[in-house]
Formats: structure tokens, C-alpha cells, sequence
């Protein structure tokens, strides 16, 4: 009866972990040989085919933003430019015009690239975050409402990156 109730521990354990990073925002950072820079990823995964992902790279400008739906892209896709929005704790901060394109395994997507005072304001606000993160990606019928678990860590993260671009 002890190696079952273990063996259960230890499983349990094992899918706990490998959800950490899901319905969650987390960062990473790394070096770019190439460029002489530093390249921020933020993520927040919805499911394993869905999620939100930034992007940032120290030797370019702004601050690239990819929402992941999770169905599959369509060529009809191609025609449709998104008015993206992104709000927090309640606030609507920016709304701007995206584009889409297909990532992956063929998943459909909506980008926008926010730059000045645009990105500043987002990373900001991102980094004060208490409670949820929404976006309206301008493909999906409804919007993305996202808790703000892990946005501070990772909204210094994406400040570090944002700052060290050329001006």
C-alpha cells in the first residue's frame, strides 16, 4: 500500500511540474553571439497549441507581440489586418493594427509591433500588473484574459531588454 500511495505522490508530482509554466507568464533570457545583444522571450501558455508570446531583441526597436488562438491558419486569413488591444488590471491601454500569420504547426496568428511610447507604456503597466492581462487579438471571437501571475518578473525582464535598444 506504501509503494502505491508513493508511486501516486510521485506522479502527482511529475504533472504538477510539468504545468508549471502553463496559465502563468514566465521569461527568458539569452545572450545573441551574433548580434552582440540579448533576446527576451516572455510566454504565457494557454493550452499546448495557444498562448501569448513577446519578444524583444536589444539590437532592434520595440517590442514584438504574437497571440496564438490555437486553430488552424487559413489563407482567408491573409486579407484581414487586426486591430489588436491589450488591457490591464481593467485599463485599455493601446489598440493598433497587426498583422497575421501562420506559426507552428500551421497555428494561425495575430503580431503587432509596439514601439516608443506605445511599448513603454505596455511594458510598464505589464510589469505593475495585479490581476489580469487582456487581449483582444482581432482573429478570435473572444479575448484573451489572462492572469497577471509572473507579469513583474517578467515585465523587469522585458523593461532590461526594451531600455538597451538604440535610441
Amino acid at each position: 500500500m506504501r509503494r502505491i500511495a508513493l508511486s501516486m505522490f510521485v506522479a502527482l508530482a511529475a504533472c504538477q511540474a510539468a504545468r508549471a509554466d502553463f496559465l502563468r507568464w514566465s521569461a527568458e533570457s539569452e545572450a545573441d553571439p551574433f548580434s552582440g545583444g540579448k533576446k527576451v522571450s516572455v510566454d504565457y501558455m494557454s493550452s499546448v497549441r495557444s498562448g501569448v508570446f513577446m519578444l524583444c531583441d536589444s539590437t532592434e526597436d520595440g517590442l514584438k507581440i504574437r497571440v496564438i488562438p490555437g486553430y488552424a491558419y487559413v489563407t482567408d486569413l491573409d486579407d484581414i489586418k487586426p486591430n489588436m488591444e491589450f488591457a490591464i488590471d481593467g485599463k485599455r491601454l493601446i489598440g493598433r493594427e497587426g498583422k497575421t500569420l501562420s506559426v507552428g504547426d500551421n497555428l494561425a496568428a495575430a503580431e503587432v509591433v509596439l514601439k516608443g511610447e506605445d511599448a513603454a507604456t505596455f511594458i510598464v503597466a505589464f510589469g505593475n500588473a495585479k490581476s489580469q492581462v487582456a487581449i483582444r487579438d482581432g482573429i478570435s471571437d473572444a479575448p484573451h484574459l489572462l492572469k497577471a501571475s509572473g507579469s513583474t518578473l517578467s515585465g523587469k525582464k522585458l523593461a532590461e531588454c526594451y531600455n538597451a535598444q538604440p535610441e
